[in-house]
């Protein structure tokens, strides 16, 4: 087969690929993803699985027409370096090791699979492999996820995003006579400011009393402070816990849309092959092999 044809599939693996670390890239400048219920963060991780699974589908279908790992893993090695373009040095770094791992562990033992394969049936002969490199993908980068989450609450904390609290409020309503501020009078607040231990043992900031003599602020706004100062003061001894529950969070996020998603590379691969076939790009032949059978 000439070189253009090993090789035609490869741009358009470079392509989704960069566009995939430059959708990654954003991930790792804050840890609220996670939490975050919008349907704008969906439609973020979706595109994210989505362009997980195509990287995977592209560089597997390169490599079976390119039929030798000396082509695709320099390729693979190429799209590995594009992480130090759009990531922070050091973590690039790390996933770039962990692409490089990924695509030289799936591109020779397909390599293997080319060369042992009796009847090519791209869905069940690649679709696995597709699957493989996705989930090592999802796991490199959830790595480097762990690294960048537990710098960030290292350096600033960890704070539960106010948006969770909205939602856990809106899922629980309160009845109405626990949603009216409680009845203090300015004396009190001021001797309480003079005091700010008295709050602190009762598990509350004691910023929480700006709003008690701030009329403008709304019941639900000192409830939801409260709520949230009680969930703070609840996990702060697990925060060296927490870099490793978001990576967790993530890479069950991702591995479970990206094997959805999964489920429509099948029929993609048997088109993909098809249209090859048919526009003589590729094209099968039949062989007839001796067997050895045992007869007693």
């Amino acid at each position: 087969m000439p070189i253009f044809k090993k090789l035609i599939f490869a741009p358009f693996f470079l392509i989704a690929f960069s566009l995939l670390i430059y959708q990654l890239n954003p991930l790792l400048q804050s840890y609220d993803i996670i939490f975050s219920l919008s349907t704008f963060t969906l439609i973020q991780l979706i595109i994210i699985a989505a362009l997980i699974s195509l990287s995977g589908f592209l560089f597997v279908l390169f490599a079976t027409l390119a039929g030798d790992w000396r082509f695709s893993l320099p390729v693979g090695a190429v799209a590995s370096a594009i992480p130090l373009i759009f990531m922070e040095k050091s973590l690039g770094l790390v996933f770039t090791v962990g692409i490089l791992i990924s695509v030289l562990l799936v591109s020779l033992t397909l390599d293997s699979a080319l060369k042992s394969y009796l009847n090519f049936q791209p869905a069940s002969l690649l679709g696995p492999f597709i699957r493989r490199l996705s989930m090592m993908l999802i796991l490199a980068f959830c790595i480097i996820y762990f690294f960048s989450s537990n710098k960030l609450i290292v350096q600033n904390g960890f704070e539960i995003p106010d948006s969770l609290i909205d939602t856990a409020l809106k899922m629980v309503p309160l009845p109405a006579e626990q949603t009216q501020l409680p009845n203090i009078s300015p004396d009190q607040i001021a001797m309480l400011k003079k005091n700010p231990d008295l709050v602190r043992q009762s598990g509350l900031d004691p910023k929480i009393l700006d709003s008690l003599d701030q009329p403008q602020n709304s019941a639900n706004n000192l409830i939801k402070q409260t709520v949230k100062d009680q969930v703070q003061n609840f996990i702060k001894p697990y925060a060296s816990f927490i870099p490793a529950i978001l990576a967790v969070l993530l890479f069950l996020t991702l591995q479970s849309l990206t094997s959805f998603l999964n489920l429509l590379i099948y029929p993609l691969l048997w088109f993909a092959f098809l249209i090859l076939e048919k526009t003589g790009f590729t094209k099968y032949e039949t062989e007839m092999r001796e067997v050895k059978k045992l007869v007693v």
